[in-house]
């Protein structure tokens, strides 16, 4: 999972690099074309709010992992507390 994060992320990265490039160029080649800078610097706006938005999701889903590992950890230690206890009770009952 850490792999398809890291790469989703650079892949965002670069869309939006590329787009920037894309746009600087026809700035420069073709300025009159408003129409279509217009159009690409709303799309690359567009991107940069998908990618706030995916390292907010991002962020929350690791914080989220390491609560259900803490909790699976605990949920494991109050098992052995239970066998612990049920094995203390046992003993106490054979010596009834």
């Amino acid at each position: 999972m850490e792999l398809e994060l890291l790469s989703s992320r650079v892949n965002l990265n670069h869309t939006c690099l590329k787009l920037q490039v894309s746009i600087d160029e026809i700035k420069t080649k073709n300025p009159h074309r408003t129409d279509l800078i217009n159009s690409m610097e709303q799309s690359l706006h567009e991107l940069k709010k998908a990618m706030i938005i995916y390292q907010a999701l991002e962020k929350e889903f690791r914080v989220a992992r390491q609560m259900n590992f803490n909790l699976e950890k605990l949920n494991l230690e109050l098992k052995q507390d239970v066998k612990d206890l049920k094995k203390i009770i046992e003993f106490n009952n054979a010596e009834l």
